[in-house]
């Protein structure tokens, strides 16, 4: 199994590129958080890698930011439905 990583690169310009990659287990967690007044958060942690999704404006919550977060909604289903295509058949378990 590969696991989780993260590199941080650093350019000579001063950008910096995080490349975080999950490779998500049953021991990964997977949380949405959600508090009083404020935007949720979708939080995944696995192993040494941790993510956090939440608005640019901890405060407020602008139309672009629920377009973001359908578009995040559509991947997720779009991730979901080329692992079951790759799942096999109930009738080919079964032989």
């Amino acid at each position: 199994m590969i696991p989780s990583s993260a590199t941080v690169r650093f350019s000579p310009g001063g950008a910096v590129q995080v490349d975080a990659s999950l490779r998500l287990s049953g021991s990964s967690q997977i949380n949405c958080f959600t508090y009083p007044g404020k935007p949720p958060i979708l939080a995944i942690d696995d192993a040494h890698v941790q993510v956090s999704i939440t608005v640019p404006a901890s405060g407020t919550v602008t139309p672009a930011d629920i377009e973001i977060a359908h578009r995040l909604a559509a991947a997720v289903a779009a991730y979901i439905t080329g692992l079951q295509e790759r799942l096999p058949a109930a009738d080919d378990r079964a032989a």
